[in-house]
């Protein structure tokens, strides 16, 4: 399965929370900024945290099966693979793996049983593999290594050289691909968590110019051009940072699937990390949104102190 990161298009959602009920004090700018800065820290804090997380559990999720991987790589290079004189053989149903540890012990059935075996104490052991899912050892051994490995184990019953090797390298392929997408997760761990200290520091100065804004008391009017001018420049600091962000999305962070056979489908990357998370899919753009439309509303509180 390959990921893939299209450039995100990110609406901005609007929040509204923290200036309620100012329109009944007497201030209304100063007590809605006081209001605000507690709550629109705890989104920029918390939904990106939320994020990291996300991104965390993700990591050692991966991390498992990469582990999980070279392990039964490594039980597998240790099979002497058999040479097929004839192809007589039943084939065996390896959808249902019951039977195929049951059936009769000889020296091809053995090595069968020793690659199912090997993949279900080493890569389906991993504790999050099953979870909400009934997949069989079959359709995951395909899905991870391909349609054309369980067609060959179940028709010829026996490891042969050129399934062997394919098995081997499909593996390191599986492995290849998690190691590159701890890689990608990593970094986005980083980014997630500049980008909380970036949007932290802009919050923090918003609420430092409506609070000053509001305990100016003459030359109102100077004062709020001054700090409308300053606002207008966080806005311009925001679209910088959502511009970055776009180009962080704009790559495929992982390479393509180990085999074509198993799978044409593409995810796109915060999709995949964040669809089955408390974390907004696009949770830096989300941040930027909020954080945008907070500024809207101070400048429009403002706006008639400039006449």
């Amino acid at each position: 399965m390959r990921l893939y990161i299209p450039i995100a298009d990110q609406s901005v959602a609007c929040v509204d929370m923290w200036c309620s009920g100012a329109e009944l004090l007497t201030s209304p700018l100063v007590v809605g900024v006081i209001a605000s800065l507690g709550a629109m820290l705890l989104v920029v804090v918390g939904k990106l945290q939320t994020a990291i997380e996300t991104c965390q559990d993700e990591r050692e999720c991966v991390i498992a099966e990469r582990d999980a991987f070279r392990r039964f790589q490594t039980q597998i290079q240790q099979v002497e693979p058999v040479q097929l004189e004839s192809l007589d053989a039943a084939p065996t149903d390896v959808g249902d793996r019951t039977d195929v540890m049951d059936v009769p012990t000889s020296p091809g059935d053995a090595t069968l049983r020793y690659v199912l075996s090997a993949y279900e104490e080493t890569v389906r052991a991993v504790p999050h593999y099953g979870i909400g899912d009934e997949e069989s050892l079959a359709e995951n051994l395909a899905a991870e290594l391909g349609e054309d490995i369980v067609t060959s184990l179940a028709t010829n019953r026996v490891l042969t050289p050129a399934v062997h090797q394919v098995i081997i390298d499909r593996s390191q392929q599986a492995i290849n691909v998690r190691a590159e997408l701890i890689e990608v997760l990593t970094e986005e761990i980083d980014r997630l968590a500049n980008y909380q200290t970036e949007l932290t520091e802009i919050e923090t100065r918003r609420h430092n110019l409506c609070s000053h804004f509001g305990s100016v008391h003459t030359r109102r009017r100077e004062a709020a051009f001054d700090v409308w001018c300053a606002l207008q420049d966080l806005e311009a600091e925001l679209d910088g940072i959502a511009e970055q962000r776009q180009r962080n999305l704009h790559s495929p962070p992982v390479a393509e699937p180990p085999s074509e056979e198993i799978s044409d489908e593409q995810i796109e990357f915060c999709e995949y990390l964040y669809s089955d998370s408390n974390a907004p899919q696009y949770p830096v753009l989300s941040v930027i949104g909020e954080l945008g439309e907070a500024i809207q509303t101070d400048k429009e509180r403002i706006r008639p102190h400039l006449g």
